[in-house]
């Protein structure tokens, strides 16, 4: 299955893709949050390098959060306008799940949601989806009796292309692919007083 799959969650933008066997990527440098003047070069860069066009693509996959408010959105409204151009089936991808991807021991998945919060699931034994997803503080995060993968920016595109080729094998295809978020933004929290 030829799989063109995105990452805007994280300071720096990836986009991966596995068509015909061939694997491309490109990943932003240090340019922290300019995904939305990068995407288009970075998926027509991908394109070029496994030698397909867009309408090659079978599936499109988007890393749908948890992270960057912004980027979720670039992300996920870039692959909406893809699929829904190119009548192509769309997969979702956890952020949390794709960070402890290939563990077999229980674990949780991390991300820095800065300010001594984090965004954290836990997995039990080699689990895809996580007994649990939520905002916490790392008091709490740290007061689990596992261990905590922390994600690291950016994330593996191979693991990427991985799960969402699963997860398209599988039939996990989203009607209406959305943002995941698991608090307010800073924007809500301020209006609320929070």
């Amino acid at each position: 299955m030829n799989i063109l799959a995105i990452d805007s969650t994280t300071d720096r933008l990836l986009v991966a893709a596995e068509i015909n066997g061939i694997y491309a990527e490109k990943v932003s440098g240090d340019d922290v949050k300019k995904h939305n003047g990068l995407l288009v070069e970075y998926v027509d860069g991908v394109l070029r390098e496994t030698g397909a066009k867009l309408a090659d693509v079978d599936a499109f996959a988007a890393v749908c959060g948890p992270g960057s408010f912004t980027g979720i959105r670039v992300g996920v409204s870039t692959v909406k306008a893809f699929a829904l151009a190119l009548n192509k089936p769309v997969v979702a991808v956890d952020a949390l799940a794709l960070i402890r991807y290939g563990a077999k021991d229980d674990c949780i998945a991390a991300i820095d949601a800065r300010n001594d919060n984090y965004y954290a699931a836990m997995f039990r034994g080699g689990e895809e989806e996580p007994v649990w997803e939520k905002s916490v503080t790392k008091t709490e995060l740290l007061s689990y009796n596992v261990s905590v993968t922390y994600q690291t920016t950016p994330v593996s595109g191979r693991n990427l292309i991985a799960l969402a080729k699963k997860r398209a094998e599988n039939g996990l295809f989203e009607k209406n692919i959305s943002p995941v978020y698991l608090r307010k933004s800073q924007a809500e929290r301020m209006k609320d007083g929070d």
